[in-house]
C-alpha cells in the first residue's frame, strides 16, 4: 500500500525529491562518455611493411628513437646505437626489440616520452626475422 501524502509542504517535499532523483540519474554518466573522447589516443594502425633493411627503416627509426641517449659522445647505460655493427649484439640477443616493444623482462625505452611508434616496431621484427642484414 502507497502512502501519498497528505499536506501541500509535503506533497511539494515528496515531488522535488522524485525531480531530484530522476535528474541525478539522467546527469549521472560521465562528461566523456563518446567514442571520439573515450578513444582518442587509441590508433587502430595498421602497418603495410612487409620488408625492412637497415638503411632505410632500421637506422631512421632508431636515429628518431634512441640515438639521441645512444650515441657516439653519449652512451647512456654504456649502449651506443649508431651504425650496423654496435647495433647487431642488441638485434642478436633481443634486448633492441624487448626494450622498444616494452616487452616483459626488458628496460622500458626510450624512458620518457612515447612508445616507438607500433609499424617501427614491426619494421624492427621483420628486419630481425630476415636475419638482421646489414643491408
Amino acid at each position: 500500500m502507497m502512502v501519498l501524502p497528505t499536506t501541500k509542504a509535503a506533497l511539494l517535499r515528496s515531488l522535488s525529491y522524485t525531480l531530484g532523483f530522476f535528474f541525478l540519474l539522467a546527469n549521472s554518466s560521465c562528461y566523456y562518455d563518446n567514442k571520439e573522447d573515450l578513444y582518442q589516443y587509441i590508433v587502430d594502425i595498421e602497418c603495410t611493411a612487409n620488408e625492412a633493411t637497415f638503411t632505410a627503416d632500421i637506422a631512421p627509426i632508431l636515429s628518431a628513437n634512441c640515438n639521441r641517449c645512444h650515441r657516439n659522445g653519449r652512451e647512456d647505460g654504456n649502449v651506443n646505437l649508431e651504425g650496423y655493427n654496435r647495433v647487431l649484439p642488441y638485434a642478436q640477443n633481443g634486448k633492441l626489440l624487448g626494450t622498444m616493444d616494452h616487452a616483459p623482462g626488458y628496460g622500458i625505452m626510450p624512458p620518457s616520452g612515447p612508445k616507438v611508434p607500433f609499424c617501427d616496431i614491426e619494421k624492427v621484427k621483420l628486419w630481425l626475422e630476415a636475419g638482421a642484414l646489414d643491408n
